[in-house]
């Protein structure tokens, strides 16, 4: 039948084997990372694997990996790739750069991600990526898996002494508790280790699967018995030896290893602990002689009634192989049993019955060991037992003689009667309870024989000890422990039933948090009985992180009058509790609208009538209802609800709820309107006109009506919803006496026009604005309607028309705008008379069409502007009878817009009167007045004039080389700067023609030889005329008002006075120095200010103060006081250190500036006044300050760095070889130049990367982790690059940039030029790859060695299902029951120690 099958399937797979083919032809590329979820710890390694198939690339595959956090799934966080060493975010970077994320790679297209250790914030879907090499794509190129980050629970410890001194062949056992509470289901595997001197071995293990493996130092011992490993209870771990021996010497601990199957069914393992240990120190027994023996007993020394007595004896003793013993056990000092040489058992004869029940029994389980068993023992089985080895001597004839003999030591076996069956079991483990509430705790007994008493103990931590709560004895009497933490409440413990104790304290608190212990003891009639206990855990929340409050609403975006209901959950204990609504509008402080509390009573808040509160309690959640029954807008805001509770009066905690917000908006206009007549009316020139405006539909019956008559886009009339009508500006003087609006309905509105002229005729609009009241009685407006209707007016034939279409006018501000209103007529009839209206609006058209002039048809003319400056602006003329003209002087940008003209034809009626004929209006005429553009520009040339003779006068010239208008008017101001470097004004000479003098001792002469020119002259100078001076022109434009146009400054007349006069004694001149010093960035330059007097005079002091003038700015350097201070003026600290101040004598000062900067260029100046000490001991000062200047300019380092460009290619065939890439600097800029060097390399479509960096500090920076690149600087122009054992990946083209860097004055970096070197272009030749065609012969060749191996394979199946057949017939035992030893090594019976 299994022949059968199997052949059935052989179609099947060679079909299969046949897709498989075509897939590998097909070559398709697919991405394979480990399967998820995946659960891993934190705080240990970890790896994920990601392979491809289907690769046919000759470079390794490249690799990526990023993660997707679960907080944003959709965001991509890069954190490592094979081919971009800056791929990983900064959230990777610094673990990356450290190799704590590092990529491993197993082959050419399977890698492993590894993490050394993971973090918990590593959680995410991880994603592996591959780029495409190739210009098509087929397949996937990435894979996802999820990682799950879980807390470390495991703990193991060491439960045994620290150390144990025991002899050779004596026993050992030792314990460890391990445990996890990992949520995840995961198995736990113990592993017993000796560590040495020399190496760590394992002895045992425990395995997750429950299988025991010993270790291979340890397999002989294992199988003989003497070493195993038990699980007692839950946590705990027991390690047994028997017999030690010297190799067991040395630190035994334990290792705790946690694993978890994955999905793809493989088990990992995520977490594990090494316990403290034990030192064994085992002493050797000695043996005198050849020939000489010990024996040795091994033996329980307490044991219960019922219980296995296993009693082992060795002997130890060299060439043990070759001889014979015989074993005897006694039991104080009498034979029990005895094994001879041959292995025959003999029996004293008190114990033959015992055996024959196979009670007792004995065997011989290895070359030195033998094991006497009795199950059970009794009481009377307690006593010394030892163990006595006989030597045997076999003759010839087969028998045996007995040689010496040799005692063990006594082991002493104390029996104890069988203890009761009694247990304790608590009812719950885990309590958790909220603070205040009445803890209770019960444990319940069974098996008990006798009377019981109970003892209740509480401790808050592992770490502290249990402390007596209360017990009862088995009288039934209760004692309170000694603690005062229970004194003021109520705690008591009681026999619920005759098998529950029951503990219950009142009123509990947070200290009651912990582990509470209940142990139950039986009692006999001579003594204490049985005793056990179990323990739970209590954790006592408080009322503060128990409660949870919420706020939520299905009514939070409601129409006014609606009903909003607002829900308050409170979560928690049940407790009393105070509930305060709160209320926030906008920017205004939260505030109290009403509140409950806990006694029911209601109070905050002063408008409490429009709100209505519930409140609903249950077991363990309670509801509070706030509800606005007639939501107004005032009531739109934020709402919260605090939660305030109470226990026993006092306050226990007050939380606040989230806010919500909730919207009260006006209701939706259902306005409805109509128009009588509906479509137009059409009526006869002079006859009334009435229109009527009918609300069919409002919002509410109560409503409010606000009506605006609109007739060409301009407001005629209008009636407010309090009724009051207004006119408006549509409503001329001519047309307000023939309109009249009024309601002669509740909803009906009237518009009556009288004696219709033909410029009435258009479209009328009527605006309709619903008031309606809110919930307080406040009016407010919904949106406005409107409806339409036109008015056509029939009237005789005209004879004259306006020009209809618009028309535009473009002026520059202060031209005259001319605006014509030209009447065309068949002729002119004396008879008729003309009244105009001209009326303008605005650019912004947000002001309404306001009337200009009004010319009557009785000549008079009235200006209707309120702007009293644009109607002296206006001119009105009539050149000629059909013509009127309307001229704007000075037109001014808020001309800007549309005017147009009405004309009125009125003729004189035979009763006298002026009765009106037609009328007509103009197009739109669009003026757009242009400001003026600003074309003012001032002569800027600057000049230095030295004055010498004090009565010779200087002239500071200002020329306008360019103005904006003709019409422009300038007022020229003039300025002199002095050391403080802030202008004043000497002059001015305003718009109007009116001058200025600043000083009135001084006769400053003014002139104006040309339009554009005018000159200020100083005469008689003075020391004090030296100094900066420069014009300034405004230029003003006159419209309706005056109007700064623009400004602008002349160049600058820098004015020395010198006097050529001899010095006389006391007096003194300055010798001149060099006028200009032209340096280079870096060198250092000197100044010096040298004092020539007639005569020296040791009374005269001086102070030199140095100054640097830049543009218009003058700086004090530094300051050498007549008293000999030297104070340093600038608050550049930097340029403070590079100034040097001296004095080589008493008339010459130095100044010498170190490591000039391109900064340092100015105008040095050299002040020198001069002091006397009087005879008082006051300083007074002597004349005027001297000054000497020195023009310095300091040029930059030019850039004169250039590096070999010269471009070649490198082809290379070995792998093995190198590529070298030069970099050679021509010239440079300065021999104090450090530079930078740069290699990178670019391959097709890619940009250049960088791949190997030298800092100018010498340091190294490779961007090839995993290359070593030798880096040379045989020369100091020379740098050489060196790329070992060449990969087909190396291709490309290579390339250096130098960076020159130069340290300034400031002692910081400057970069002063860059220069690349030329390309190296590398191409490695590579051996082609075979094809990867697939042909119909490959594919023949490929199958059939797999048919073949298929068959193969079937004939294995078969041959395995019979053997499994066969060995299915054998059982074996389990070697593993919960909470028992586990014992590999099945014990002798009594039938196979007969049979040995």
């Amino acid at each position: 039948m299994v022949l059968q099958l199997q052949l059935w399937q052989l179609p099947l797979l060679m079909c299969l084997a046949g897709l498989l083919l075509s897939d590998i032809c097909r070559g398709e590329h697919l991405v394979q990372i480990q399967e998820g979820p995946l659960y891993r710890v934190k705080g240990y390694p970890m790896s994920i694997s990601c392979n491809v198939s289907g690769y046919s690339g000759q470079a390794d595959q490249g690799f990526a990996f990023s993660v997707y956090k679960p907080d944003y799934p959709e965001k991509e966080i890069r954190m490592i790739s094979t081919f971009d060493p800056h791929y990983a975010y900064r959230v990777y970077r610094d673990r990356v750069i450290e190799k704590s994320i590092e990529i491993k790679r197993l082959s050419k297209t399977s890698v492993i991600l590894h993490l050394k250790l993971l973090q918990a914030d590593d959680a995410g879907v991880f994603e592996c990526y591959t780029p495409n090499i190739y210009d098509t794509y087929m397949g996937t190129y990435n894979g996802k898996t999820t990682l799950n980050v879980i807390e470390d629970t495991l703990k193991a410890s060491f439960s045994s002494p620290a150390s144990y001194s025991i002899s050779e062949g004596e026993s050992l056992q030792l314990e460890c508790e391990v445990s996890s509470q990992t949520m995840q289901h995961t198995h736990l595997s113990v592993t017993w280790y000796l560590r040495g001197n020399t190496e760590t071995l394992p002895i045992i293990t425990l395995d997750r699967d429950l299988t025991v493996r010993p270790g291979a130092a340890f397999e002989k011992q294992y199988h003989s018995g003497l070493i195993s490993i038990e699980k007692v209870e839950d946590t705990t771990y027991r390690l047994k030896m028997s017999q030690v021996q010297q190799s067991a010497r040395g630190e035994i601990y334990c290792q705790a290893e946690e694993w978890i199957q994955d999905p793809d069914r493989s088990w990992i393992r995520i977490a594990y602990k090494n316990t403290t240990g034990s030192n064994v120190e085992i002493k050797a027994l000695e043996v005198i002689e050849v020939g000489s023996f010990i024996a040795a007993i091994d033996v329980s020394e307490t044991l219960q009634e019922g219980e296995k007595a296993v009693i082992r004896c060795s002997v130890q003793a060299q060439n043990l192989l070759g001889r014979f013993f015989s074993i005897t056990w006694l039991r104080n000092s009498m034979e029990v049993a005895q094994i001879g040489p041959s292995g025959v058992l003999t029996v004293a004869n008190e114990y033959k019955e015992r055996e024959n029940k196979g009670e007792l029994t004995a065997v011989k389980i290895s070359d030195n060991a033998y094991v006497l068993t009795i199950r059970p023992v009794r009481a009377e089985d307690h006593g010394q037992y030892q163990c006595k080895a006989t030597q045997e001597e076999r003759v010839e004839t087969g028998k045996f003689t007995r040689g010496q003999s040799q005692l063990s030591s006594e082991k002493t076996v104390h029996i104890e009667a069988k203890e009761s069956g009694l247990a304790v079991v608590m009812a719950e483990k885990l309590i958790n309870m909220t603070e205040g509430k009445t803890l209770k705790l019960t444990c319940s007994v069974s098996k008990a024989s006798g009377p019981l008493s109970v003892s209740w103990q509480h401790r808050k931590s592992t770490s502290s000890p249990f402390r007596d709560v209360i017990s009862m004895n088995h009288e039934g009497v209760m004692v309170r422990g000694p603690g005062a933490q229970y004194q003021d409440r109520i705690v008591r413990t009681f026999r619920s039933t005759a098998t529950d104790f029951t503990l219950e304290i009142s009123g509990a608190v947070l200290s009651d948090s912990g582990e509470y212990k209940c142990t139950v003891s039986e009692w006999n009639m001579d003594r204490n009985g049985s005793i056990n206990s179990q323990s739970a855990l209590v954790s006592v929340e408080s009322i503060d992180s128990s409660l949870k409050v919420s706020l939520r609403s299905r009514d939070t975006n409601v129409t006014e009058n609606s009903l909003i209901t607002m829900i308050c959950t409170v979560k928690g204990p049940k407790v009393p509790l105070d509930v305060h609504w709160k209320f926030k509008s906008g920017s205004d402080a939260q505030k109290d609208i009403i509140c409950m509390l806990r006694n029911g009573a209601i109070s905050c808040g002063r408008e409490q009538k429009d709100y209505q509160l519930e409140a609903q309690v249950q077991d363990t959640i309670t509801v509070f209802y706030l509800r606005i029954l007639k939501a107004s807008r005032k009531q739109q805001g934020t709402y919260q609800c605090q939660i305030t509770a109470y226990q026993e009066s006092v306050q226990k905690a007050q939380k606040h709820s989230n806010d919500l917000a909730v919207s009260v908006h006006a209701p939706v206009s259902k306005l409805s309107l109509s128009i009588s007549p509906k479509a137009y009316l059409d009526i006869p020139i002079k006859s009334n006109a009435k229109i009527d405006c009918l609300v069919d539909k409002a919002v509410s019956n109560s409503s409010r009506f606000a009506v605006t008559w609109i007739f060409d886009a301009q407001t005629l009339v209008k009636m407010d919803s309090e009724g009051v009508v207004t006119l408006g500006p549509a409503a001329s003087k001519e047309i307000n006496q023939r309109i009249n609006m009024q309601m002669i309905e509740r909803r009906t509105f009237q518009l009556a026009i009288q004696e219709v002229r033909s410029t009435d005729r258009g479209q009328y609009k009527c605006l309709v604005e619903e008031w309606i009241q809110d919930p307080d009685g406040i009016w407010y407006p919904l949106h406005p309607k409107s409806v339409t209707m036109d008015l056509v007016v029939n009237e005789q034939a005209s004879d004259f028309s306006l020009n209809k279409s618009d028309a535009q006018l473009v002026v520059t501000e202060g031209q005259q705008v001319d605006l014509s209103c030209l009447l065309h007529t068949n002729g002119l009839d004396s008879t008729f008379r003309y009244s105009l209206i001209w009326s303008f609006e605005r650019q912004d058209q947000k002001a309404p069409m306001v009337p200009l002039l009004t010319y009557s048809h009785d000549g008079r003319l009235q200006f209707s502007s309120d702007d009293p400056k644009l109607q002296r602006r206006l001119y009105f003329s009539r050149p000629t009878v059909s013509d009127f003209r309307l001229s704007i002087l000075n037109s001014i940008s808020s001309d800007t817009g549309r005017y147009r003209c009405q004309v009125d034809q009125y003729q004189l009626d035979c009763k006298g009167k002026w009765e009106f004929k037609a009328g007509d209006k103009s197009g739109f005429t669009n003026v757009n007045v242009l400001l003026i553009e600003n074309k003012l520009q001032v002569k800027k040339v600057s000049r230095s004039l030295n004055v010498t003779d004090y009565r010779a006068g200087f002239t500071v010239e200002c020329e306008i080389s360019s103005r904006s208008s003709d019409k422009s008017h300038f007022e020229v101001t003039w300025t002199k700067s002095q050391e403080d470097g802030q202008p004043t004004t000497i002059f001015t000479a305003r718009r109007d023609g009116t001058l200025s003098d600043a000083f009135s001792d001084r006769n400053l002469l003014y002139s104006r030889p040309l339009a554009t020119l005018y000159r200020l002259t100083l005469p008689d100078v003075e020391p004090s005329d030296n100094g900066r001076y420069q014009c300034q022109v405004v230029e003003w434009l006159q419209t309706d008002t005056w109007r700064e146009v623009a400004k602008d400054k002349s160049g600058e007349l820098f004015v020395h006075v010198e006097s050529e006069k001899k010095p006389s004694t006391g007096t003194f001149v300055l010798e001149k120095p060099n006028s200009h010093l032209n340096l280079t960035e870096g060198e250092r330059f000197v100044l010096n200010c040298s004092i020539l007097v007639d005569k020296a005079d040791p009374t005269f002091h001086y102070t030199v103060t140095w100054l640097l003038v830049k543009q218009e700015t003058r700086t004090s350097l530094l300051k050498h006081s007549k008293d000999g201070r030297l104070q340093y003026q600038s608050e550049d600290q930097q340029l403070n250190s590079r100034l040097q101040s001296s004095r080589s004598t008493v008339t010459n000062f130095h100044l010498t500036v170190f490591n000039s900067l391109p900064t340092d260029s100015g105008t040095y100046q050299c002040m020198v006044e001069q002091h006397q000490l009087g005879c008082g001991g006051t300083w007074e000062s002597k004349g005027p300050a001297q000054f000497i200047s020195t023009s310095v300019t300091v040029r930059s380092i030019e850039s004169k760095l250039q590096v070999r460009k010269e471009s070649h290619s490198l082809n290379l065939t070995a792998h093995h070889a190198a590529l070298t890439v030069e970099c050679q600097i021509i010239s440079h800029s300065s021999d104090k130049s450090v530079f930078e060097v740069i290699w990178s390399k670019s391959q097709e479509k890619d940009p250049p990367m960088t791949f190997f960096r030298v800092m100018r500090d010498g340091t190294l920076h490779s961007a090839f982790r995993d290359r070593n690149l030798v880096y040379e600087h045989p020369s100091a122009n020379l740098y050489l690059l060196t790329v070992p054992d060449v990969e087909p990946s190396d291709n490309g083209w290579y390339q250096c940039q130098v960076v020159e860097w130069l340290q300034t004055a400031t002692n910081t970096w400057r970069e002063v030029a860059k220069d690349k070197s030329g390309e190296l272009s590398v191409h490695v030749h590579v051996e082609a790859a075979p094809s990867e065609v697939c042909s119909s012969g490959m594919i023949l060749g490929i199958l059939t060695p797999l048919l073949f191996i298929l068959l193969v394979v079937i004939v294995l199946l078969l041959l395995m299902v019979q053997k499994t057949k066969s060995a299915s017939k054998k059982q074996k035992d389990c070697l593993w029951a919960e909470n028992n030893p586990l014992k590999p090594f099945p014990e002798p019976t009594a039938g196979e120690g007969d049979s040995a």
